[in-house]
């Protein structure tokens, strides 16, 4: 029917002449001056350029928001020297800066200086904090209301938590500057980060009575208690434990959170009360069995010593009725409470149940670090590497600190020596840079001594050592590995190695580690009845290779052959530095049985 159709449209078109119409054009005549024209064409120009260099920053932080910090920070210094932008200049500066990535920031800073030689509000802002982050500023903090009062709300937030991580990092910067950081916290009252930096301020010059009070008003803004808070709460605990013990006797805890109700519990129990803390914890679970409240039962239950069974009964009531996050906290206290009884495979169970994003940076140090603790360096290495990669370097328990270790730990693990040398020498002279290397250096020190100890190269992990012990002298690992390494040569002092594992030990004697060292000092000092001791107790808590070596040895000078022979037997069944228990029970000509996998030495 269509085909019939077209046909005869086609037929009735042949049949009717064509008819020939001349069109006129008209043309409107164009009013515009050329000069119009062309102002016409920058404007196109100019809106094209912007929509470009808008879509390119967006681009920037995307790449910020999912985690490629590096690709980020990439697009706005390309931008900034594209555009010569002060707006440019200023962002880039900032995301420098909360990634710690100085060197860069000081590249920003120099580049915009050049661009903006009479420095604008923006620029004089950035100088005053890129001062303080090197310790430049007077110690008065002067200028501070300036530099507040022209920035942006979002930027005064950033800026107050600069001024908190700024008085960790400089403690003498703190106590000298709180009056003036106090006076300008009290302007922004509805705002946490100010609470934050006053509550530390206060706290580092003694000022109880404004630190309390900033708790107070920070407790009312952040129910949550988000990791600003979370962050804040723990350096008071651990180096003002009377201002958050004043805190708690002087407020009505009924009126908050329940979130600051458990934390109240979790102080208690920091505080050696744990039977107030399980009267009031009853009392709460009476009134609200909430997920929150499982969970601070099965804090408590791990710290009162309970079977690890009931400690999982409340993290399983926790995770069945709690919300992502709820459940992602309950899952990262049970990978963690399973892993520090060396039971790895549920510890990784749990581990696999966080789902909430707010606990990715947790979860991934977390998971490095469990690698790391069964010897997979490699594993542990790129989990800590994507964990770099995150925006955010502070989750709910772990921050950049945590992440260091671990990401060192597995540095040490590594297969290849010198590779890990190598890794370990740029972050040494990263670290350097920093305005706080002294806080960095040490750990770095640390697992690279462990390095060249572990290749032999004892002269260099020493140095290390004592550089280390000279940056934190109180370092009870520092000491106890510097006096086991010189118990391993002749060449060593080995009272000056003795005396430094007694010191060790006492601030750390249940530590199996400086058990075992100070053990093996004494039999090496030709006491061996007292070495005994030290020695089983090592054993008992950490029954590895190395200490199996040690204490067989003791025994067997003991008299003991047959109790030496049934340590070694056990320790050939553990980890450790397998090599040097068979070369032990080699020298005392006991027959030692074939094993294919040694997993490698412990560090002291």
């Amino acid at each position: 029917m269509l085909l019939f159709s077209a046909q005869t449209i086609a037929a009735k078109q042949e049949s009717v002449p064509e008819v020939k119409i001349q069109s006129q054009t008209i043309q409107k005549k164009n009013r515009r001056t050329p000069e119009a024209r062309l102002a016409e064409q920058e404007r196109l120009i100019a809106a094209n350029d912007r929509a470009w260099k808008v879509f390119t920053l967006l681009g920037g932080e995307m790449a910020l928001q999912k985690g490629d910090a590096g690709m980020a920070l990439g697009t706005y210094m390309h931008m900034l020297d594209r555009t010569k932008s002060p707006d440019v200049a200023e962002r880039a500066l900032e995301m420098a800066v909360s990634l710690n990535a100085f060197e860069q920031a000081e590249l920003i800073y120099q580049k915009w200086r050049e661009i903006e030689p009479v420095p604008g509000a923006a620029q004089k802002r950035m100088t005053w904090l890129r001062d303080l982050l090197l310790g430049k500023n007077d110690k008065h903090l002067s200028g501070l209301d300036e530099v507040l009062a022209g920035a942006t709300e979002e930027q005064n937030r950033r800026i107050f938590l600069l001024l908190a991580q700024t008085a960790v990092q400089q403690p003498d910067l703190a106590e000298k500057a709180s009056a003036q950081v106090h006076k300008e916290t009290l302007k922004y009252p509805e705002m946490p980060e100010a609470a934050i930096a006053d509550a530390i301020y206060s706290a580092y010059d003694g000022k109880k009575k404004n630190a309390i009070a900033a708790l107070q008003r920070l407790a009312k803004l952040d129910s949550e208690i988000l990791p600003p808070t979370m962050l804040t709460l723990r350096l008071m605990a651990q180096r003002s434990p009377e201002i958050l013990n004043g805190f708690f006797e002087q407020t009505d805890t009924r009126k908050l959170s329940s979130v600051w109700q458990e934390l109240e519990i979790t102080n208690l129990v920091a505080n050696h009360r744990p039977d107030k803390a399980y009267s009031r914890l009853k009392t709460l679970l009476e009134d609200n069995p909430s997920p929150d409240l499982f969970i601070q039962a099965a804090i408590l239950s791990s710290s009162r010593k309970d079977d690890l069974s009931v400690v999982n009964h409340y993290l399983e009531k926790a995770y069945q009725s709690g919300t992502s996050q709820q459940q992602s906290r309950a899952a990262l206290i049970g990978a963690m409470t399973y892993a520090d009884a060396k039971d790895y495979v549920k510890a990784k169970q749990w581990l696999g149940k966080i789902n909430s994003a707010d606990y990715i940076f947790d979860k991934t140090v977390l998971g490095a670090s469990l690698e790391a603790e069964q010897g997979n360096g490699k594993a542990a290495w790129e989990l800590a590497q994507r964990a770099l990669k995150l925006p955010e370097q502070q989750g709910r328990f772990f921050g950049a600190r945590e992440l260091q270790r671990v990401s060192l730990f597995a540095i040490a693990k590594h297969d290849n020596p010198k590779k890990a040398l190598s890794e370990l020498n740029t972050l040494m002279v990263k670290a350097s840079k920093q305005p706080d290397a002294n806080q960095l250096l040490p750990d770095i020190l640390y697992q690279r001594a462990m390095v060249y100890d572990k290749i032999g190269e004892r002269d260099k992990a020493i140095a290390d050592l004592r550089r280390q012990l000279e940056i934190s002298p109180d370092s009870t690992s520092g000491m106890n590995a510097l006096g086991y390494i010189m118990l391993s040569s002749p060449k060593y002092d080995l009272n000056e190695a003795f005396k430094l594992i007694q010191a060790a030990y006492q601030v750390e004697p249940e530590n199996p580690a400086i058990n075992d060292s100070l053990g093996w000092a004494y039999y090496l000092k030709g006491d061996a009845e007292t070495a005994l001791p030290y020695l089983q107790y090592a054993f008992e808590q950490y029954p590895d290779a190395e200490v199996a070596s040690h204490l067989g040895e003791v025994l067997w000078k003991l008299g003991k052959q047959e109790d030496a022979k049934a340590v070694w037997t056990e320790g050939l069944k553990q980890e450790g530095d397998i090599g040097l228990l068979k070369e032990t029970m080699r020298r005392f000509n006991i027959p030692v049985p074939p094993r294919k996998n040694h997993p490698s030495a412990k560090t002291k």
